[in-house]
């Protein structure tokens, strides 16, 4: 029989999608629009309830991600709604919401100042303020020469976080950044803040 408090229940976790569907087509498109990836490149996830994650397809560029492609998996990339092939990068973002329970969202993208400074460093220092503000430890690089991540690169970012475990956001060698927030929003924000801090450290650091 279905009672009130169902019916209640229901609509309010369709609500709560609806959030936040529309918080990752927000992030994609803003992502975008700032340049951070290019071609089909970079991954926007959000968890949802019951160990699922709301992601992007493979093939789909993020100003592309909209209402009619994007597809909900396991934390293990199973394909659970939807029709389209899951991104390459499931296990990162799976392995990141099964660990770290504080994580809402992951934006992995590609920007060409993240990935010039993640290839030459092992960390990069802070020098903007806007970075200053929402971390206090250099952002890690992880040396993962895969282009994709396996178990054995997760046991590499696993790593970063026993060191930090708030960490808001790392580099990848030859491979981007990733940044995570409560929302994907939150997580985009951060993306930005650390480009355009990349950008400011490979200068400082050519002179």
């Amino acid at each position: 029989m279905i009672t009130d408090k169902k019916v209640q229940r229901a609509k309010t976790m369709y609500l709560e999608f609806l959030k936040k569907k529309n918080d990752y087509i927000k992030a994609s498109l803003r992502a975008s629009r700032a340049g951070l990836a290019a071609g089909t490149g970079g991954n926007i996830s959000v968890r949802l309830s019951g160990d699922r994650m709301l992601v992007k397809p493979s093939g789909i560029t993020l100003g592309e991600a909209g209402e009619d492609n994007l597809i909900i998996t396991d934390l293990d990339g199973n394909l659970i709604e939807g029709t389209l092939k899951p991104t390459k990068e499931t296990l990162l973002h799976g392995g990141l919401y099964r660990s770290y329970p504080q994580i809402g969202a992951i934006v992995h993208v590609h920007p060409v100042c993240s990935i010039a400074v993640a290839n030459r460093f092992d960390k990069m220092e802070l020098v903007t303020k806007q970075m200053k503000q929402i971390m206090d430890v250099p952002v890690p690089v992880c040396k993962i020469k895969n282009n994709t991540i396996d178990a054995a690169g997760m046991d590499l970012i696993d790593g970063l976080f026993r060191d930090c475990q708030e960490l808001p956001c790392f580099l990848l060698e030859e491979h981007g950044l990733v940044a995570m927030g409560k929302t994907a929003v939150d997580a985009c924000y951060i993306a930005e803040l650390v480009e355009e801090n990349a950008k400011v450290f490979w200068a400082v650091s050519r002179q």
